[in-house]
């Protein structure tokens, strides 16, 4: 779990710079989705798979599971940061947290 509230800018391609703090533990790749209340979810790679089987093994014939798990996987995008410590935020996610700059 990472804590903390940290403040950043965007730049003009939708650039983010990652805390210094959390970069050890996201690794070379990791996931960023949609979360819930406007949020943004970050999950390492190790974390994101385990969250995946889970969501994988929900009940698909309840309309409320189908429908979560559409939202969490679409809105998901795989993040590298770049020599700067920086990752591109999608535009869906800028979006959905409404982050402008």
């Amino acid at each position: 779990m990472f804590m903390g509230e940290y403040q950043h800018t965007i730049d003009d391609k939708g650039r983010l710079i990652m805390p210094a703090k959390f970069r050890e533990g996201l690794g070379e790749k990791f996931v960023i989705t949609k979360g819930l209340d406007g949020c943004l979810f970050v999950y390492p790679m190790a974390e994101w798979k385990v969250l995946e089987g889970k969501l994988r093994s929900l009940p698909f014939t309840k309309a409320d599971a189908r429908a979560f798990a559409r939202f969490f996987f679409s809105g998901a995008s795989e993040c590298e940061l770049d020599k700067q410590g920086r990752i591109l935020l999608t535009s869906n996610l800028r979006d959905h947290a409404q982050l402008q700059k």
